[in-house]
């Protein structure tokens, strides 16, 4: 993995981007005092390079129903860790997914309406291939979800 070194001007365009992703150039160019034309081919090199992925609304799931959050342990069959992870992040209620190095092959979380809702969602993981055991955690007093914060 190649590290890219950021300048003052790209630091800033990600810092106030991650802070609103709906900053506009020109406010952005205005801080930095430079043109927002500058600050639009920045941005374009960053997305060129994948430092930014993508942009995205974030939603606050208790607003629309969801009760609280989840996170399932998963263990699947050698060799096959990958292949589930491509369908574990399909789930529509799954938030993110990774292959871990520890107590579980995979890890997903994913917001709940219910108690019922949860079965469901175990049940779909446990019913894949090549998936032998699913444990589940949950979150139930705290629902904060801040991207901003997936910038180290």
């Amino acid at each position: 993995m190649i590290s890219m070194k950021l300048d003052k001007i790209d630091s800033t365009i990600l810092e106030m981007l991650r802070e609103d992703a709906r900053t506009s150039f020109r406010e952005i160019a205005r801080k930095l005092k430079v043109s927002p034309d500058t600050i639009s081919k920045r941005f374009e090199r960053l997305k060129e390079q994948g430092i930014i992925v993508d942009s995205t609304v974030v939603i606050d799931p208790s607003k629309i129903g969801y009760s609280f959050i989840a996170r399932f342990g998963i263990d699947v069959k050698p060799a096959y860790s990958s292949q589930v992870l491509d369908e574990i992040i399909k789930i529509p209620s799954v938030i993110v997914a990774s292959k871990l190095v520890g107590g579980y092959d995979l890890v997903s979380i994913g917001v709940v309406k219910n108690f019922q809702h949860l079965c469901k969602l175990r049940d779909i993981i446990l019913d894949m291939p090549y998936v032998e055991k699913v444990e589940i955690g949950m979150w139930i007093k705290t629902m904060e979800l801040c991207p901003q914060y997936f910038l180290i």
